[in-house]
């Protein structure tokens, strides 16, 4: 049971007055100590220190230094530093690390970096530290080779070692979902698990561990945690905070919305979301506090699930649509016009990109856990899927139709990054690619054009370039499936009349009229739904 305490200050001032150390502990000791019992959060030992203090008429600096915890039998099990609790508090001058620099971890660390924070963004691609060291940024996004250029070296520093000194770790690495035999593609935390055992080594009292990766309801309680605690040693709730706030913002203004689209976030108590709080309103003056980690964790997946099923109905309706010729943009817009509620969006070749393609399978295996089917998520992402192989098989359609053989044809896509508006060149789960290697697998002479996507990412992928500033000359089709802004200035009627007899045009986002291309010559011009021709039949 606590007696009492002895601290430095109290043995040099014992000895100074008696000339020496003769003497006992109890002549020394503070036998009526400021305790607190265990489980009260750090807001309310700090909201509680200084009203004691007051009440006992103490006001020397030394009873605040530290704070004593013990249990509901006065036993001490704990030693705080009042200084740290402070800290848990108030994060907004403290040592930020973003672990993972892929897309979500670069925008979210230079846009912190830019506020004003100390930051080290932490990565184990040495490539990738000394491409930012030397302020080359690998990602394409507006705006952010700027912030690079301006905080490297100053506010933003690049590492490939964990740094011990961090105050608040934020995880931003991928989580994958990867088809497992017959059952859906369930995602796999390797990243995540090597990161926070990582961090866990390095954890001291006072730190803040933010996840931001996309991860099934209920990772950070039953994941994240344990193992921050085991490689640490210390106690979630006191002695660090864990709190999950998603990454929400669209490539291709990553920037802009980091800075103005409201940022949730829940955390492991209150005192776990108000220090996250700190660091982000920085950012956004929008904060949306959530009851809990797993509820922030779901509405990450509810944003992305959502739209990916609302565009899967779009697209079925395209599928629906060809079997009589129908054209489906044209017919939704009929639908919509006038009509205000619950707007149908337009069709697209496919859905891809890191997230929509992701997000929903992670419902569905959280929904399979639970006892429910999960076929919401599912067959929305089937139907969308399912695009891919649609479009080959028309296209296939049209090249009979004019009399050419699949194999050996030669054909264009144009648009590779998964989506074209906003720009980006991330070409990760495309549809395009998908379209691409499904059609190489039919014997097609392939080729692909994006006016963004880099040249490593192109080979990465194993895709032939050609470049539309030679036209379309030689090839027997041509399929545009993103909507990249920079598609409408290329003048496709005088490529259209450099490429092979009878030519197939695909237009995957309705961006092009139909009779213009079918007047600039004899061809075919296809969309998601409807085929038309100028053809003479001879």
């Amino acid at each position: 049971s606590l007696l009492g305490t002895i601290t430095d200050g109290d043995i040099r001032r014992a000895i100074v007055k008696k000339n020496g150390i003769a003497g006992t502990a109890v002549d020394v000791m503070n036998n009526n100590p400021i305790t607190f019992l265990e489980g009260q959060t750090a807001s309310e030992i700090i909201e509680k220190l200084p009203l004691t203090i007051q009440e006992r008429n103490q006001s020397s600096r030394s009873f605040i230094a530290k704070v004593i915890i013990v249990n509901s039998q006065n036993v001490p099990i704990r030693l705080l530093d009042y200084h740290e609790l402070w800290e848990q508090k108030v994060a907004t001058h403290r040592h930020i690390v973003v672990v993972g620099l892929g897309y979500v971890g670069l925008t979210l660390a230079l846009a912190l970096a830019d506020e004003g924070f100390y930051l080290s963004g932490y990565d184990v691609d040495a490539n990738k530290i000394a491409q930012l060291k030397k302020g080359n940024c690998y990602i394409h996004e507006i705006g952010l080779p700027e912030l690079l250029l301006e905080n490297v070296g100053k506010t933003f520093h690049p590492t490939a070692e964990l740094p011990a000194n961090g105050d608040v770790y934020i995880i931003s690495v991928g989580t994958p979902v990867v088809a497992q035999g017959k059952n859906i593609p369930a995602p796999i935390l390797d990243y995540l698990d090597a990161s926070v055992k990582e961090i866990g080594k390095k954890l001291d009292r006072g730190n803040l561990v933010v996840l931001r990766s996309t991860v099934p309801i209920g990772t950070c309680r039953e994941f994240v945690i344990p193992k921050l605690e085991e490689a640490s040693g210390l106690k979630c709730g006191l002695d660090f905070h864990v709190s999950f706030a998603p990454e929400r913002t669209a490539e291709g203004k990553a920037i802009k919305e980091l800075r103005e689209l409201p940022q949730i976030i829940g955390g492991y108590n209150q005192d776990a979301v108000e220090a996250t709080v700190a660091v982000f309103r920085e950012l956004t003056s929008t904060i949306v506090r959530v009851e809990s980690l797993e509820a922030a964790e779901m509405i990450k997946l509810v944003n992305n699930s959502f739209r990916d099923y609302v565009f899967a109905f779009a697209n079925e309706l395209s599928v629906m649509a060809s079997k009589f010729n129908i054209d489906v943009v044209e017919a939704i817009k009929s639908a919509n016009k006038g009509y205000p509620r619950n707007p149908i969006p337009l069709p697209s070749p496919g859905v891809g990109g890191p997230c929509l393609t992701k997000d929903p399978y992670i419902f569905a295996n959280v929904a399979h856990d639970k006892g429910m089917d999960g076929q919401v998520f599912i067959k929305g992402r089937y139907i969308n899927e399912f695009m891919h192989p649609f479009i080959v098989s028309r296209l296939k359609e049209q090249l009979g139709f004019v009399n050419k053989s699949v194999q050996g044809a030669n054909v264009l896509i144009c648009g590779l990054a998964f989506k074209g508006y906003p720009e980006t060149g991330d070409i990760r789960n495309s549809s395009s690619v998908e379209v691409y290697n499904l059609l190489k697998k039919e014997g097609v002479n392939i080729f692909g054009y994006d006016p963004v996507a880099i040249k490593e990412d192109l080979e990465y992928f194993e895709i032939k370039e050609h470049n539309v500033v030679h036209g379309f000359k030689g090839f027997d089709a041509v399929l545009f499936l993103n909507n990249h802004k920079s598609f409408e200035k290329l003048n496709v009627y005088t490529m259209l009349r450099e490429m092979n007899e009878k030519p197939i045009f695909f237009d995957g986002w309705s961006a092009f009229h139909k009779d213009d291309i079918l007047n600039a010559r004899e061809s075919v011009y296809m969309n998601l739904s409807a085929t038309y021709n100028s053809i003479i039949k001879k």
